[in-house]
């Protein structure tokens, strides 16, 4: 074993840290916000969820990044892959702190493409079109979701005519979609880290352990965010919020299954902007003007990380 094999494996760990904290503030604010479940159980099932979702979607997304690169096993790629990671990790945090909606995907793949470009390295081209596809036809997929799936509880809630029953069945459908969220979150953006961590170690220490890093992320780092993102969602309306996340997180789920790695925030983002159409106010300008930020800034501040890490690993190494 190499020692970049341990920092590759480190770096991981960080960033499931960093983006189940992140990733998963959405479902743990909703059910905060709304008071659908306790505080405690709510952190607790949203840890659940998204360790559940790491060890499911690695039969999906393992050969997400772990297949990027044909030569996975070299020195070379080794230190491609620990400079994509330490690069997100960076950019990430950076991003986030700053209110503009990341990707990993979109941070991890531009940074790949150029890597191997200046590195020579042989690259799954198809794998990168496939996904660079998926990011453009996700948040147009989850306004569709959303839409739908809004009218269709709308018909159904407002038959029931017992005002107790009905706050049964919406506290029942945000706890749905909020562990729905933390689910889909651990199976493709953790999953996606958890392929990148294989080229390092066994599958046996890299799901339990960026599993548990997922888990100590949302119980360490949500707490602000949640709540802010939380009241934010809720604001369009219960049968609105839920429509929201489980229309993205239908599409999200049906990429993983896919083994493509998407944009969790941006499939979200696209079911709330889907919400928003029925009015056609300026949130729908508002969050169209955050999904062109991210693919914008995620991809060319990766990149730009990913360089100079790379140059300084390399230089540090010759």
């Amino acid at each position: 074993m190499q020692l970049v094999d341990v920092l590759i494996f480190a770096s991981g760990l960080v960033s499931s840290f960093i983006v189940g904290g992140n990733n998963n503030a959405t479902a743990l604010g909703i059910l905060i916000s709304t008071r659908a479940i306790k505080r405690r159980l709510a952190y607790l099932l949203n840890a659940i969820a998204s360790s559940l979702g790491v060890f499911t979607g690695y039969f999906t997304m393992s050969s997400s990044v772990y297949g990027l690169f044909p030569d996975d096993n070299s020195f070379l790629v080794k230190l491609l892959i620990l400079s994509m990671l330490l690069s997100t990790v960076i950019s990430f945090y950076y991003l986030n702190r700053s209110g503009i909606p990341s990707s990993l995907s979109q941070m991890l793949y531009p940074s790949a493409v150029v890597l191997a470009i200046i590195s020579h390295s042989r690259f799954n081209w198809s794998k990168f079109i496939i996904t660079a596809i998926s990011w453009a036809i996700s948040p147009t997929l989850a306004i569709v979701a959303s839409l739908g799936l809004y009218y269709l509880l709308v018909h159904s809630i407002i038959s029931e005519r017992k005002v107790i029953r009905q706050m049964k069945v919406y506290k029942s459908l945000i706890t749905f979609s909020a562990l729905f969220t933390s689910f889909v979150t651990g199976a493709n953006a953790i999953g996606l880290i958890v392929s990148a961590g294989l080229i390092s170690f066994p599958s046996i220490v890299v799901i339990p352990s960026y599993a548990l890093a997922t888990a100590l992320g949302i119980y360490l780092t949500s707490t602000r965010v949640s709540i802010t993102v939380g009241f934010r969602i809720t604001r369009l309306g219960y049968i609105a919020s839920i429509s929201a996340l489980t229309g993205g997180n239908i599409i999200s789920e049906i990429f993983t299954i896919l083994g493509i790695p998407i944009s969790i925030t941006q499939t979200i983002t696209g079911g709330i902007i889907g919400l928003s159409f029925r009015s056609m106010g300026t949130d729908v300008k508002e969050q169209l003007s955050k999904i062109g930020k991210g693919w914008v800034t995620s991809p060319t501040l990766s990149i730009l990380v990913s360089l100079a890490i790379f140059g300084i690993l390399r230089s540090i190494i010759s």
